[in-house]
């Protein structure tokens, strides 16, 4: 390819070589991140899923405002599973799927990364921690509409209560995520519903032995 190359002007070859980095790589798409999973479909509203919910009641979350969570119906082959909705910018819209596998082990949660490394290339990001307890592993990819779309598989087995055990999947479509964050702060401004700056000054007052364990 390169003695190919040599042989060209340099303009086309410059315009060859840009040519063979945009053309994607055997068996991966230009537009290849996951939309749908485990019949859910990303984008979808709460409404048009509900057959797929335990319930169309949407619970807020305390640390995610902006965000509500609905219970996925049982599914063969999953233990449990939910779904992040919005409930500013577009109430009701899902944003985010999480399921969790029936099937815990290490030798599930490897066959699972090698499928998922064969259909969307190798991951970008790696999460996890040196003793083998947490396997995280986390791709960025596009959406058919060139929409962002982050993909997280994870594998538990500690007692840090604040992982899932067992494997899970994650998939989210993070554009619309921050579009209902955005959305949230943008009302709480409004309302004047702010506070930060004297809880800020409130937690200095208090001192930091306030805020340790004993």
């Amino acid at each position: 390819m390169h003695a190919f190359l040599r042989h060209l002007p340099r303009a086309l070859a410059a315009c060859a070589l840009a040519f063979c980095l945009l053309v994607p790589a055997p068996g991966v798409r230009a537009a290849d991140g996951p939309m749908e999973l485990a019949g859910i479909r990303l984008g979808a509203s709460v409404d048009a899923q509900a057959g797929k919910l335990v319930s169309p009641v949407v619970d807020r979350s305390p640390q995610r405002p902006s965000i509500g969570v609905v219970a996925v119906a049982p599914l063969p082959g999953y233990r449990s599973g939910y779904v992040d909705v919005g409930l500013c910018a577009k109430p009701g819209r899902i944003v985010r799927i999480k399921m969790n596998y029936a099937d815990d082990s290490l030798a599930f949660f490897n066959k699972l990364m090698t499928a998922l490394k064969q259909r969307y290339g190798e991951p970008r990001e790696w999460r996890g921690n040196a003793f083998g307890t947490l396997r995280t592993w986390k791709w960025g990819l596009r959406g058919p509409g060139g929409e962002p779309v982050s993909l997280i598989l994870m594998h538990y087995e500690g007692e840090d209560g604040a992982f899932t055990d067992g494997n899970s999947i994650r998939i989210a479509a993070t554009s619309m995520v921050r579009e209902e964050e955005l959305c949230r702060a943008a009302e709480k401004k409004a309302s004047g519903a702010g506070g930060s700056a004297q809880m800020a000054v409130d937690a200095e007052a208090l001192g930091l032995d306030w805020f340790l364990p004993h």
